[in-house]
């Protein structure tokens, strides 16, 4: 029968030496520089801004990105925006036109003083100016063709004047507009009350006062004025 073999009370080997309760135990040296753990600590950053910077600002609902500039290219398009350049205005050339015809008209009366009076006579191979001069030495204030005659040059200077006053506007201005329709309502008259009491001819001259005054209607009244801000 085999025998029971004692491994408690055996004594320990001599290579073995057991480890007291206050023994150090050596711990093996690093082959390398050990790296500790890094610690994060949160930093508030501030970006870079100047006063003439906007502000960044976006809702929660809808955000957009606006676009990154540099300084430079910042302060450049800041001087544009600040100091627009100036558009220079060009005259009107609509204005120009009617101020030219309404000098026609006025050169109509005073030129057939001297020059083919039977060709551009208003009435009855008269000048203009004749007849207006000659009204003013004996008035006659129930003539209505007189009077129309009359105010056909006074509403040309008017036309020509306010013509000269809007020629750096678009179009033509609106006293312009009116005087010049004065101006063939006046015309108009002077030619249908010849024709009408039939006892007076109507000359070239007549007839190319009132198409000119037409032409000048036409030409304020079309134009394309420039709209208002």
């Amino acid at each position: 029968m085999a025998k029971k073999r004692d491994y408690v009370n055996q004594p320990a080997p001599e290579d073995v030496k057991p480890a007291g309760p206050q023994q150090n135990v050596p711990v093996a040296a690093p082959t390398k520089v050990v790296q500790l753990t890094p610690i994060v600590q949160p930093i508030a950053f501030v970006p870079y801004s100047t006063q003439e910077q906007p502000l960044f600002m976006y809702d929660d609902e809808e955000y957009v990105e606006e676009p990154v500039y540099d300084d430079d290219e910042y302060e450049d398009d800041y001087v544009e925006a600040a100091a627009p350049v100036a558009r220079k205005r060009k005259a009107s050339a609509a204005a120009i036109i009617v101020a030219i015809l309404s000098l026609v008209v006025i050169g109509i009366y005073v030129i057939a003083k001297w020059v083919a009076a039977e060709y551009i006579g208003l009435i009855d191979s008269t000048a203009g100016l004749d007849i207006i001069l000659n009204f003013f030495e004996a008035p006659e204030w129930t003539d209505i063709a007189t009077l129309s005659i009359l105010l056909v040059p006074v509403f040309a200077i008017l036309t020509f004047i306010g013509a000269l006053i809007g020629v750096m506007r678009k179009g033509v201005c609106l006293f312009a507009k009116i005087t010049s329709a004065f101006a063939l309502i006046s015309a108009l008259v002077a030619i249908l009350m010849p024709v009408i009491e039939g006892e007076s001819s109507v000359g070239y001259g007549l007839y190319a006062v009132a198409a000119i005054c037409l032409i000048n209607v036409l030409i304020s009244w079309l134009a394309a004025n420039e709209a208002k801000k």
